[in-house]
């Protein structure tokens, strides 16, 4: 939240107790037909408490609009203004207290609307201001001046690549400084996987050019003991996080299967290190089955059949 706001609006950020976290109030922000789904625009609200450097707090509504999707078919039909105006009234009726709030916009589509709401109806008025960002604005010398902040290169990655979309070549491109501007950076390996994957979906690129770079890369981050619960969602890194647990497996296997084989035989070896192999993957397979995740993502990163998980971990 607040690596965001140092980002988007350093107006609260210079107020805030950087010391106390904000309290996120996602539960009140769920209010009946307010969200509509589509796949032309991806949206994400965040309600959150900030505590302010002078003791009190604020409540803050943060609004971003992925827009223009590649490949979308459907719009929102009602003006963005509007629908602020409904965020506005809705937590209004439901706080019933003061709030400040912040939208940002991924591309300069919106760029020719008005940035308020206003109605004017037989002297009754109504007047909604809100400040915006727009991505595609900000500066990219700036972005990189803050690059230890996560958030500065997501933003940098999301005008980019906007600007490249177009050039699978040029997301390339952008999407290869990206990553080396990500290890310079020394994020944590979570941040780092993260970013990735947010990379990623956004670039759009052909799966054989974009692994081979990636798992590279990764591969430098990611230390031997990788964590699988830690996995993230886009298919790419999915393979990449497989890859890197078999390389695990098979160099512990190979050096237990040769001081074995030293003493016991070869063959006998061989086989206590595949038996070896085989408990290790179906522990990560319970840690990330208890986790909450699908069989089907299980056995796609551990290598375990779904019959095997079924038996295993439900029988």
């Amino acid at each position: 939240m607040y690596s965001a706001l140092e980002i988007f609006y350093p107006r609260l950020y210079e107020a805030v107790d950087l010391s106390k976290p904000p309290l996120f109030l996602n539960k009140e922000l769920r209010v009946p037909g307010l969200h509509k789904a589509s796949k032309e625009h991806r949206i994400l609200d965040l309600l959150s408490d900030v505590p302010l450097k002078a003791g009190d707090l604020v409540r803050l509504l943060l609004h971003v609009e992925v827009e223009g999707a590649r490949g979308a078919r459907v719009k929102i039909k009602e003006p963005f203004n509007a629908r602020m105006r409904n965020y506005a009234c809705a937590i209004t009726l439901t706080q019933k207290r003061p709030f400040a709030s912040l939208a940002i916009r991924s591309t300069p589509q919106g760029r020719s609307e008005a940035l308020f709401y206003e109605m004017d109806c037989f002297g009754t008025r109504m007047l909604f201001e809100y400040p915006t960002v727009f991505i595609d604005q900000l500066d990219d010398e700036t972005l990189l001046g803050l690059k230890e902040n996560p958030v500065a290169l997501a933003a940098l990655c999301a005008k980019r690549m906007y600007k490249a979309r177009k050039s699978e070549s040029k997301r390339y491109e952008y999407a290869e400084e990206l990553l080396k501007l990500m290890r310079s950076a020394g994020y944590t390996k979570d941040t780092y996987i993260r970013l990735s994957q947010f990379i990623e979906g956004l670039s759009s690129l052909s799966a054989s050019k974009w692994v081979k770079k990636l798992e590279a890369e990764i591969g430098n981050v990611l230390e031997e003991e990788v964590n699988p619960v830690d996995v993230v969602r886009t298919p790419i890194l999915r393979k990449v996080l497989r890859r890197k647990l078999k390389e695990c497996f098979r160099a512990e296997g190979k050096a237990e299967g040769r001081a074995e084989g030293k003493a016991e035989g070869i063959a006998e070896g061989k086989a206590e290190r595949e038996m070896e192999i085989a408990r290790r993957e179906m522990e990560i397979a319970r840690r990330m089955f208890d986790r909450g995740m699908e069989l089907a993502v299980i056995a796609e990163l551990t290598g375990v059949s779904t019959e095997e998980l079924n038996a295993a971990l439900r029988g």
